[in-house]
């Protein structure tokens, strides 16, 4: 059964990103996220200053980092958080995350899909407890799972950054 933890507040700094990512166009991200899932972990061992074994994944503007590409375009990113950006491998690409305040919810199912399937409710819930605490949204929210950690259950934690 699908359930959200209580909200958690951190503070920490910025968050600097390696990995991959996709476009896709309209509203189906899935083209998005198969072909980032594809790319990042085809070289994923490739990465050797990981911080932890947390994997990433996030709505991306690619114009942000790339600015020749056309800032309408929307992609999908998988990555992992490094320690510092001296050792990109080549086909991945980059990107930094502000530091500050964030507000976590852990978004746990039975299955990967239904912990998966449960971060748009996680977002939702962290949008409106934002407004609901008088706070304004960040520049941030991404979604993040432990690599290593036991299965069952399966837990996707959504990370909204917050002032």
């Amino acid at each position: 059964m699908f359930s959200l933890s209580e909200p958690e507040i951190i503070e920490r700094g910025s968050y600097q990103v390696v990995g991959a990512y996709a476009t896709f166009e309209g509203a189906d991200e899935g083209p998005g996220w198969s072909g980032a899932s594809q790319a990042f972990f085809a070289r994923m061992r490739e990465i050797t200053n990981r911080t932890d074994d947390m994997v990433l994944g996030f709505l991306y503007r690619p114009h942000r980092d790339h600015p020749e590409i056309h800032e309408d375009i929307r992609a999908c990113f998988i990555g992992v958080e490094v320690a510092d950006l001296d050792h990109v491998p080549q086909e991945l690409s980059t990107t930094t995350f502000s530091g500050g305040k964030f507000v976590i919810v852990a978004c746990q199912g039975e299955t990967e899909d239904e912990a998966a399937m449960g971060v748009g409710d996680g977002v939702q819930f962290l949008m409106q407890w934002i407004k609901q605490h008088g706070y304004t949204e960040g520049d941030a929210c991404f979604a993040c799972s432990h690599e290593n950690a036991p299965k069952p259950p399966f837990i996707e934690y959504v990370y909204m950054n917050f002032s």
